[in-house]
């Protein structure tokens, strides 16, 4: 038999790995033909401009219409913009882009960047291995294996394309990144990238041409893709967004941005409208939260704001939380709690707060939030409990407890003026703890071993005066620190890298921010500087938690520098907090 029956070709079609796709022989033609050069230039320019048609067409896929115009977009402007509500598929739509214009453009390097660690690989994890790559026509064009690795995740094409995830560093430092150059960058939750990286290193990798364009003088730019949800007006991703807003009004041909609320995804029938709303009766969302996760929205306090985002927003420099104290640790606490007991869906909430403090030198605290958690219809037995158990076994170095003593808190400072026992479930140790009273209360110091514990909290107007212009002093000089955005922890959630509780910790801190953003000050009708919310139907249970045990810390200080100053000339009016 001739032993051209035995070559490559015929052998690899006859085995069938020429439908192999795992095979880089499935990329070459079974029978070759000579084709018209004029004709398929055309056909590939065509997709090129048309890439959403591409998809349809040659690739199979099924777009809705809102997903068609967003992939033109991407492939005719070099700065494109969008902000995608939740769920809509943003990072899917990117993938099927970069297939695109893989396929389109031999030997084109497409990279994806991530404010979230591990987002930047799911895209080509999920994304593209998991769903795209199972379509044939999809499959036929990648050189197999898709590797996934941490410091190697990348989709290689016969055609010498590639789509790579990069790792912006520890603390998104951009350092491991740098070496790296791409034609065309996606900048997934783009939010969350800080703006110097995307500045210094991001932008900068796409300035390289391909070499096609080098070799024939071609004129071509790199293209650069932010997809996020929207978020603070306060962040660097609204400042960017109205840049590229204000440049494409202004008709530069180089930028597009657009905003993709839940009524898109509704319209297309991704969405049931019923569904998305039934978020805003979560626990857990806010009005805020909810405009710029769904509804596209960045949000901004109103101009009534005692707190507006803009001064809050600094404070959030706290990275770990703390559901029990360091052990061997030297800082002192306060324990705050605002009492509530009802079950009833728009009834307050009891929230504990607890503030670790760092002295200065000229007597004041640096007060870190370090802890606060949010209850619903527990009993003032069990709140008792858990106060209990939070002062004497996870923040041993308590030094105060404050509670609110007003309505249903007025009976719980007496549920602490007993012993109380606790059982290690561990060792099944068994441990008594002596009663806890009011310090202002002497007849309850005549129990046996009875300490002065708690501080009863009864808020009037004069102590308002004093605890919200105090509070929002301690914003502005950088004293008081918070826990950073849950977003910027939801992937160490994600990857069991924090618990479930430690992260609930950053949500209630999320929490706090926009209460805080809806307290107004304003004159009452008797002619008081009163503190109000501007929208009645959101609380600001978290607000008062916080402000009590800051009120306590104001009048620590006050007696620090008192006793500093007993031999100096003091003027009392240097330390009040007047508004």
């Amino acid at each position: 038999m001739s032993a051209k029956n035995f070559s490559k070709k015929s052998r690899s079609y006859n085995d069938g790995a020429s439908q192999n796709y795992d095979s880089n022989l499935s990329y070459d033609p079974i029978k070759r033909e000579s084709i018209n050069t004029e004709n398929w230039e055309e056909f590939v320019s065509y997709y090129r401009h048309y890439i959403d048609e591409f998809a349809v067409d040659i690739l199979g896929l099924k777009l809705y219409p809102f997903q068609r115009l967003i992939l033109r977009a991407m492939a005719k402007y070099q700065y494109s913009m969008l902000i995608c509500c939740r769920g809509i598929g943003k990072s899917w739509l990117s993938a099927v882009f970069f297939i695109c214009a893989a396929i389109l453009y031999p030997g084109i390097k497409l990279g994806i960047a991530s404010g979230k660690g591990q987002q930047a690989r799911n895209v080509i994890i999920q994304k593209v291995k998991g769903e795209l790559a199972k379509n044939e026509n999809i499959a036929r064009e990648i050189s197999f294996p898709i590797k996934t690795g941490s410091d190697d995740c990348v989709v290689n094409f016969k055609n010498g394309s590639e789509i790579r995830a990069i790792v912006l560093g520890n603390g998104q430092s951009g350092d491991s990144a740098r070496s790296w150059r791409f034609h065309y960058l996606l900048c997934d939750e783009a939010r969350i990238i800080p703006d110097d990286i995307i500045e210094t290193i991001l932008i900068p990798m796409t300035k390289t041409k391909r070499p096609i364009a080098i070799n024939h003088g071609e004129y071509e730019k790199g293209k650069v893709i932010f997809i996020s949800s929207a978020y603070l007006k306060t962040s660097s991703l609204y400042k960017r967004f109205m840049h590229h807003y204000k440049k494409m009004i202004a008709g530069d041909p180089n930028y597009f941005v657009c905003t993709l609320p839940y009524q898109v995804g509704v319209d297309a029938g991704i969405f049931d409208e019923d569904d998305i709303m039934s978020e805003l009766e979560k626990p857990t969302m806010t009005k805020d939260k909810f405009d710029y996760e769904y509804r596209g929205v960045f949000v901004g306090s109103s101009g009534e704001s005692y707190y507006p985002y803009e001064l809050t927003a600094e404070s959030r420099t706290l990275e770990k939380c703390e559901l029990e104290q360091p052990k061997k640790a030297k800082s002192e606490y306060i324990v705050v709690h605002d009492v509530a007991t009802s079950t009833a869906t728009e009834a307050d909430q009891a929230v504990t707060t607890v503030i670790k403090l760092k002295p200065k030198v000229n007597g004041t605290y640096t007060k870190e939030i370090v802890f606060m958690k949010a209850n619903k219809g527990l009993t003032l037995q069990k709140q008792r409990d858990f106060l209990r158990e939070v002062i004497h076994i996870k923040f041993p170095n308590t030094i105060k407890l404050v509670i609110d003593s007003r309505g249903n808190g007025e009976n719980l400072p007496h549920l602490f003026y007993e012993t109380w026992e606790y059982i290690d479930e561990k060792t099944g140790i068994r441990t008594e703890f002596p009663p806890l009273v009011k310090d202002d209360d002497d007849d309850a110091l005549a129990l046996k071993g009875a300490i002065p514990f708690i501080r009863a909290v009864t808020a009037t107007n004069q102590y308002n005066n004093i605890m919200y212009p105090y509070m929002k002093s301690c914003f502005e000089d950088g004293t008081l620190r918070l826990l950073v955005a849950s977003e910027q922890t939801d992937q160490l959630y994600k990857t069991n890298e924090i618990t479930a509780e430690e992260f609930a910790v950053y949500i209630e801190t999320d929490l706090l921010i926009q209460e805080l953003s809806n307290i107004k000050q304003m004159e009452s009708n008797a002619k008081n500087i009163v503190y109000e919310r501007i929208v009645n139907t959101t609380k600001r249970d978290r607000v008062t938690s916080l402000g009590y045990g800051l009120h306590f810390i104001y009048e620590m200080e006050m007696d620090n520098k008192l006793n500093a100053n007993r031999n100096e000339e003091f003027d009392i009016l240097d330390y009040l907090y007047i508004s």
